[in-house]
Order: C-alpha cells, then structure tokens, then sequence
C-alpha cells in the first residue's frame, strides 16, 4: 500500500479513537401526564443483530443515560411492567441523541397463530398433551395413534401405538422421562363410559415401545381417574368411573416408584371422577372436586377443607374449573358454572393457612371449564370455554367463545387479549411450551353436535414476548439437579435478571393438569453474565420431575431450559446415574474431607458430588458404617 494511503488510514483510525463518545438521554413519563416519571422502565440500546447490546433503567425521575455510544444507528426499547412496550430506531451522531418516551398502559393483544396440525387425527375426545423432555408435545387419545408434534419446526412425527386401545385415561411423565398413562376404558364403545379398565401403559422414546406396567388395584377400573403428583414423583389416583355401569368411586390409589404397583389409600369424601388437584407447598394434596378437600400423603387420610363460596356447581358432573398453585403457595381455581345459586364469578383464591377460599374480579366474559395455563410471568392464560349468558355477546358454537383473558393474580385484574382461531370446548389440550408460547388443539367437536371443525395446531404469542429483547440462557451448570443445588446459568445478551422461574411440565387432559401445575420463582445472585440460583430444599415445594426453567428480566422470559430435578442414588456420589469406581474415590474425600453431607469437589476426578449420596442412613454423618453399605451398592 502507498505511503500516503497508509498514513492517511492511520490518521483517520486515530482521530476516531480520540472523538468524544456519545450519549444516550431521556425521560419517560406515564402517556397523558409528563409529570409523572415512570421509574425502574427497562431501556435497551442494540443494534438488531444484538452485536452491540447496552441496558439502563430510569431513576425516580424517569431519567435514563447511555454513555460511551458509538456514532451509528440503533434500536431504542422502552418498557415497564403493566406498561406499554415502545422500540424506535434512532440515529446517533456525534453529539449525541436525546429521546423521550410516554408509556401508555399495556395493550397488546398477543397472537394465536396456526403452527401446525394433527392430521389424521382429530384430538377431540379424550385428548392428553405430554411435554417432553426434549420440548417436543407427545398428543394421544387413544393410546394407539399418538402425534408428536415439535413446536419449533412444526414438523410432526407418528411414535409407535401400543396396540391396545385405551382412552379417558390421565397420563403423566414418570422420572425416567416415560410416560405413563393410566385407567380409562378400552375402545369397544368409548362414548358409553362402561368399559373402564385398570391398565397401565408407559411409553419409552428411547426405545419407541410401550410396555404393561402393573394394573391398578381396583379390578373394575378408572375412567377419568384424577392424578396428583407426590413430592416423591410418585402419584396419587382418585376416583374415576367404573365397570359395568359407570358408577362413580371415591377410592384412590398410590403409585410406588420403586416396585412400580399401586396400593389402595384413604377414599375421597365423595365419589367423582376427574377431580382437579394438586400438591400443596405445606405437602397437602388440594382436590376441588367436590367439595374441597386436603389429602395428607403422611397419614393417607382425606379431611375437609373450606368450601367455595360458590359450591353448588352441579356435582357430580364434570367439573367447570381448572387448578394451579401460585407462586405464593395459594391455589387458584378458574370457570364456573351457574348452577341453582346463579353462581357468577369465574375464579376464587384458596389460602392453604387459613382454609379459606375469596373470589376473585370477573373478565368481561364469564365461561365454564375454560383452558387454563398459567405463564412464566405469573399471569394465567383463560381461554375459550363455554358462557351461560344468553345470548352470548360474542360470536359462539353452543355457547362455546373464542373469547382469551389474561388474569394477574397479584392485582386481581383480568385483561381480554387476542381470540382464538377456532372455537374450542372442554376437551381441547393447552400448554405452555419452552419458548414462552403456548399450544392448543382439540376440542373443535363441540358437545359431540357440531364440528370436528379442524386438526390445526395454534400456538399463542403472549405479550411478553413482543416486549423487546430477550435473556437467553446460553449454559446451564447441570440440567439434572437436585432440590437444594445452586446452579450457574450464563446470559446473553448483558442483561440483568431479576429472578429465575420454574414452570412445571405439563400434562393435561381435557382441564385437568397430570403433571407439576405450579409457578416458582427463584431470587439470584448476578455478576455480568453469570448468575446462579439455589433450588428449594422443601420437597412439597419442589415436587420430583421436569420443569421448565425461564431466565427473566421483569415479565420478559428467556426460552426454558428444561431441568429434571431428581434425588441422588444411594452411592452415586458424582449423580452420573452409576455406582462405579469414581464413587469409591469420592468416598474417600467425604469420609475425610471437610464436606461431611454437603456438596464437595472430590479431587480424585473433579466435578460436584454430594457426599449426602454416602449417608445411607440418614443421619448427617459419613462414616465407616456406611462403607459396608456402599459396596453392597457397588456390587448390585
């Protein structure tokens, strides 16, 4: 290269280095009110590709700063929780940008759009979703034609059947990762509920198989049995009807993980079928259906609890509400039906301290046996469902709306977003996804007389996801931990979390959820882009099995890691699933080190290890009384 060209580079590279760096400023104020400052509002500076990425929040003036920015144009994002999202392009120049925003309160409607279908078949009876380990949605109604549908691609792929068919059944995910499918009826006339049958199915994706487990106890069946999970992963059947004449049961059966049979348990207070429930953080099982009651898994034993304030929902017919448990341990209860009492506000809040239950504030449609999600930022998808208000003000299919709220349990406020695409009644499957989005399908067939209509897949946009730039979680420190771990996760882009959230995996049936229908949410600790949480101890808290882990930044969540939370086996002091050589070394280390049961890094191979693994009886002390134990586990 010519001198001249050279020296002319340099100069000009020298004279960019010593320019002055520009600033970003502003203030954001409430839309409609300039003296009112919106504090704590998310601001984000990137270009698109998110090869530069700068954060801020306002202070309690509403005033924000970015410094050191280069000349160039950008993308400016302002947000806040319950407010508006407003993203602008702006030009930087040498001096600089001044840019204010007003926020108005939050109206985005999110999206449902069409992703895909189901095709041949039509989930419109029967209907059980299954979200996989691998984030893939595993539809069955039959046992016989399952779909798996992948909700990334939308490609759709056909596992193996298990050839014999058994439906109205509830299904879960055991802690192998397999799912199981319990009760329900043989197909000779499923639309009679006559057949029940005691079978129990697992199906392995390893292997494409399904296998026989052990039938349940009661010879003559369970359709739409309930199903609670245990703080163990083991799980709770109740109810259900019977052969020959569908007679309802109020027995209930536990599952054992270890022998994998079932063992009859304390009976419910009243015979039913498809009871809505869950485990409790104080370690209660809450079923709604009917009337509320509390089951001990200490005792085996059934008691009552406070009634709804509106009881008399037609029992002991299908149930006309859907159950999750809130991040605060509260249980909340969603659809309703009129009933004799005129009954007219769709949820109520249960307080497990007080055994109490308070209504809740009403959207602006009221609907029975609606499809309930709740979502990574603590609102509750309530969508669909069938209104007794006549004539309804909405387009419907016998009664039956596409009508979708969102509800906010900490502000009592419901908020109407986008409608459905098809109208969909009770026996439609709805999830939550690890994209943040979530699925639906079935339930086009409306009270068997009008319909199937359609075997689309839609999939709903919620609103946080069209809030701007979001975390994303780029490693995990371990996707199989256990409750009381500290995990590492590493953020991209710089952004600062301000939890960390665990969604348990879904497994619905029509409006009952089979798998963990609960909200967590995690404090962390965070320095650039690491931050690390430390899972709960309490095991009615953090039942045994999948969840999805959201990275957040206020209501915005990244796309879920899915984590399986799980229990050491005896002697498996580094959890790689074996009893090997490694954990003799390990021994060692806890037997001498410092640790004792605490988590350690045993120097002979490295990694994390918990020495709690080598305290086979129990008792907070690792000493030479276990070592004859763990070569009885070494040698098995």
């Amino acid at each position: 290269m010519h001198r001249t060209a050279m020296t002319a580079m340099w100069l000009q590279g020298l004279l960019a280095s010593a320019a002055p760096a520009s600033t970003v400023s502003g203030v954001v104020h409430v839309a409609g009110d300039p003296g009112q400052p919106v504090m704590n509002a998310r601001m984000t500076l990137f270009t698109p590709a998110l090869t530069s990425f700068w954060e801020t929040r306002t202070d309690a003036q509403g005033t924000y700063t970015f410094e050191d920015i280069g000349v160039g144009t950008y993308q400016l994002g302002a947000c806040s929780l319950y407010r508006e999202y407003i993203e602008i392009t702006l030009t930087v120049s040498a001096s600089g940008a001044v840019q204010n925003f007003a926020l108005g309160p939050e109206t985005e409607p999110g999206i449902w759009q069409i992703i895909g279908n189901t095709l041949p078949e039509l989930f419109d009876a029967t209907d059980i979703a299954i979200l996989r380990p691998d984030g893939q949605v595993f539809f069955c109604h039959d046992t016989v034609d399952p779909v798996l549908f992948d909700p990334v691609t939308g490609e759709k792929s056909f596992p193996a059947g298990s050839g014999a068919e058994q439906g109205c059944m509830s299904g879960s995910l055991l802690s192998d990762g397999r799912i199981i499918m319990v009760g329900g009826q043989d197909g000779s006339d499923p639309g009679d509920f006559v057949n029940a049958i005691p079978w129990v199915k697992a199906y392995s994706a390893d292997s494409d198989s399904w296998e026989w487990l052990p039938d349940l106890q009661l010879p003559v069946g369970r359709w739409y049995p309930g199903l609670a999970r245990l703080a163990d992963g083991s799980f709770l059947a109740m109810g259900g009807g019977t052969s020959p004449a569908a007679q309802r049961t109020d027995t209930c059966e536990r599952f054992d993980l270890t022998t994998q049979t079932w063992s009859f348990t304390g009976s419910m207070l009243n015979p039913c079928e498809f009871p809505p429930s869950a485990l409790l953080h104080n370690g209660m099982v809450l079923a709604t259906w009917s009337p509320p009651q509390l089951y001990d898994p200490a005792t085996g034993q059934w008691q009552a609890t406070g009634n709804f304030n509106q009881p008399n929902r037609l029992w002991p017919g299908h149930s006309d509400h859907s159950l999750v448990v809130l991040a605060d341990g509260r249980a909340a209860v969603f659809g309703i039906r009129r009933g004799p009492d005129q009954n007219d506000v769709m949820g109520e809040l249960y307080d497990p301290d007080t055994q109490t239950w308070a209504l809740t504030s009403n959207p602006g449609l009221v609907r029975e046996q609606p499809e309930v999600v709740q979502l990574p930022d603590g609102r509750i998808l309530v969508a669909a469902g069938r209104t007794e208000v006549n004539p309804p003000p909405v387009p419907h299919v016998l009664g039956v709306v596409k009508w979708t709220d969102l509800y906010d349990p900490s502000v009592d406020n419901w908020r109407r977003v986008a409608d459905l695409n098809w109208f969909r009644e009770y026996h439609a499957v709805t999830l939550l996804v690890p994209d943040g989005r979530v699925l639906t399908t079935g339930g086009t067939q409306i009270q068997f007389q009008f319909g199937p209509t359609t075997a689309d897949i839609e999939a709903y946009t919620p609103p946080y996801l069209l809030r701007g730039v979001r975390p994303q979680i780029t490693q995990l420190s371990d996707a199989t931990p256990q409750r009381g771990q500290t995990l590492t996760l590493t953020i991209a882009p710089d952004t600062m979390l301000t939890n960390v959230v665990l969604m348990g995996a879904a497994a619905p049936t029509h409006w009952v959820d089979g798998g963990i229908p609960r909200r967590l949410v995690l404090s962390i600790e965070q320095a650039g882009p690491t931050a690390t949480v430390t899972l709960p101890t309490d095991a009615s808290v953090l039942p045994l099995g999948f969840y999805l882990m959201f990275a957040m930044v206020d209501d915005i969540p990244s796309v879920a890691s899915i984590i399986q939370v799980h229990t050491a086996q005896a002697g498996d002091v580094d959890d790689d699933g074996d009893v090997d050589l490694a954990d003799h070394a390990a021994f060692v280390t806890c037997l001498t080190g410092p640790c004792s049961t605490a988590t350690c890094v045993p120097p002979l191979y490295g990694g994390s290890a918990t020495c709690a693994a080598m305290d086979f009886e129990g008792d907070g002390d690792v000493d030479l009384r276990n070592f004859a134990q763990f070569q009885n586990a070494y040698s098995n």
